[in-house]
């Protein structure tokens, strides 16, 4: 099948993924274009009706208040109950019920919400509903949620800040011979990408249940990029979210050779990305990183590939402790000279992170090995929230 790509803009002179945002809080709560309606003198065919006006014609879902209280509607009359579940809430929470009002619409205003990007999505009458109200999304292998993004300020690191330059995502479609068919992948383009040649790319890898679409749209990818490279803090590059499962599988093993997905980066990815766009030829000039399930891929690849990577980026993960010790013993007595090609190894985590105890056993390991790495631990847990810190923090130290 012939390859080909399609590049999504979105956005005047913007093709990063936009969700809704306000700075402040709309004057008219309400006033969002409405149903269509009939132009003056123009009449409808024989037999033709529209729909009768309702609510849903001109409801705001979501509202985000220049707080950072979120405010969700349903227009949903005949339902019994309506509930809320979305990232924002701590994990492991129940639905929040939402209330009926005489006019049929469910509504709930969240607490002040950090900002960031959350996926969410309703619950009516046990059935999982999108926001119908709001275009923006983010989609995994098995699902589709909508998307609302908080910025309280136009300094927010992931804020689509105005008045810069920004770069285009697109959907590419690839053919890989290891994986038996065509897949998917996106890929982050620098502002003034036309003008340029030989650019630096990093790879970038989902956490395990998400897919290729994730880092750009709630990972906010293409947003943090842009204002790194804007203000000068970090070199443009081409990125490249690939999906990190393979027929529907995301194994987390330490060897390489069992993950398909390792062979669909090597031999179709990397090389086609190499043969369709301006990059360097030099391997000193890519980078591997991943979150969570991604890491593993990343450590099991990257540590093993350094003469393919000249840096290395591992967000919120680490082997099982059997998998560590089955890595160890087929790749030990090779690591410290491996990693000594690396020009940087780097590892980040939270505090209170589930993968903080395996994260440490490895660090612990490198130390065992004499292996040089660079750490960060932050505040909070296996997030989001996380996750785009540490891309804001490992892109302003590649390809120097």
């Amino acid at each position: 099948m012939t390859q080909f790509e399609i590049v999504l803009t979105i956005g005047f002179l913007s093709s990063n993924f936009v969700t809704p945002s306000f700075s402040q809080a709309p004057d008219q709560p309400h006033a969002s274009p409405g149903a269509p309606q009939i132009p003056p003198g123009m009449k409808l065919p024989p037999g033709m009706v529209m729909p009768p006006r309702t609510p849903n014609d001109t409801l705001v879902s979501p509202e985000v208040n220049s707080d950072g209280r979120i405010t969700f509607r349903v227009y949903a009359p005949e339902a019994k109950g309506v509930e809320l579940r979305g990232e924002f809430y701590d994990f492991g929470k129940p639905p929040v019920p939402l209330v009926k009002g005489a006019n049929g619409v469910w509504s709930i205003t969240t607490e002040p919400i950090s900002f960031g990007a959350y996926r969410y999505s309703f619950l009516v009458d046990g059935a999982v509903v999108l926001d119908s109200r709001n275009p923006a999304t983010s989609s995994t292998p098995t699902e589709v949620r909508s998307l609302v993004e908080v910025s309280v300020s136009p300094d927010d690191f992931q804020a689509d800040r105005p008045n810069i330059p920004h770069g285009a995502i697109s959907t590419i479609y690839y053919d890989s011979p290891s994986a038996g068919g065509q897949r998917r992948l996106h890929l982050y383009l620098p502002p003034g990408y036309e003008t340029g040649s030989d650019y630096p790319v990093l790879y970038l890898i989902h956490g395990g249940g998400d897919g290729d679409d994730s880092w750009p749209t709630v990972g906010r990818a293409g947003f943090i990029l842009d204002n790194l490279i804007a203000e000068g803090k970090a070199r443009p590059m081409v990125v490249v979210f690939p999906n990190g499962g393979v027929h529907g599988g995301q194994p987390m093993v330490a060897d390489p050779d069992k993950d398909p997905f390792t062979q669909d980066l090597m031999s179709s990815i990397v090389p086609y990305v190499q043969s369709h766009y301006k990059v360097s030829s030099n391997p000193g000039m890519r980078a591997l990183a991943g979150l969570s399930m991604g890491g593993i891929q990343t450590l099991n690849i990257g540590l093993t590939h350094t003469q393919d990577f000249g840096y290395i980026g591992v967000f919120s993960s680490g082997w099982f402790p059997d998998d560590q010790q089955a890595f160890k013993d087929k790749f030990g007595s090779t690591l410290l000279q491996e990693t000594s090609r690396l020009k940087l190894l780097w590892y980040s985590y939270g505090d209170t992170d589930i993968a903080r105890p395996q994260a440490e056993k490895i660090l612990k390991m490198f130390d065992g090995y004499g292996v040089k790495y660079q750490t960060e631990m932050t505040p909070g847990g296996h997030t989001w929230t996380n996750w785009r810190l540490y891309l804001s923090q490992f892109a302003t130290l590649l390809f120097k």
